[in-house]
This record gives C-alpha cells, structure tokens and sequence, in this order.
C-alpha cells in the first residue's frame, strides 16, 4: 500500500489502527492509523491517505477504535478487519478522497514545528 492509498474502513491492513486523536487547537481528529514514534512525535494516516506527524506537545489524546474481524478466511487463514462500528465506518468512508465534503471533512491538520 502506497502512501497515496485510501485505507479500506471494511478491510484494514495491519499498519491501520484507527482512532481519535484529540489535537491542540484542532480538536478531535478521526484517522486510519496512529503510532506514536520513539522521540515521541505521533505519525497519523487520514482517511484520504494523507500522512503526517504530530509533536508530542499538540496531542492531548488518542483513543483507539474497535476493530473486528468477519467473513470467509483468505488463502493464508485470514479473515479481513473492518471497524466494529457501523457509524466509525461510514464516517470513515464519508472522509475517503473520492466522497470528501468540500465542507472541511477529511481536511489535514498540520503540525507547525
């Protein structure tokens, strides 16, 4: 998956761990993936497929989302993740690229150190 890619609300791959993320001065984010680094910078996936990362200082919180796994079993035994939560879902598919508002949904926050 490029860093170009939409992640799949219906069919996460491991690197997708959605959650909220409360920033300073933003509010509260909802994401694809978040995963707090070593030095303490937070690196977020958008669900459009944007990346960026946070200094400690403007995150206040993370709160992960459920997720489940459902349906048939790949080849290797695997069967697909999705958020447990329908209206985590649609809202994370209401923030995709192709279906973002041009209301602000989905817009990037941007780290200013």
């Amino acid at each position: 998956m490029s860093l170009a890619d939409d992640p799949d609300p219906e069919n996460l791959t491991a690197a997708n761990k959605p959650a909220v993320v409360d920033v300073d001065g933003a509010g509260n984010v909802y994401v694809a993936a978040a995963k707090v680094h070593d030095n303490g910078w937070l690196w977020l996936k958008q669900w459009d497929g944007q990346t960026l990362k946070l200094p400690p200082h403007r995150v206040q919180a993370i709160q992960y989302i459920q997720t489940e796994r459902y349906g048939e079993r790949d080849a290797d035994g695997f069967m697909p993740e999705r958020i447990a939560d329908e209206d985590w879902r649609r809202r994370a598919r209401e923030m995709t690229a192709e279906t973002a508002d041009a209301d602000g949904i989905g817009e990037a926050v941007v780290a200013d150190d």
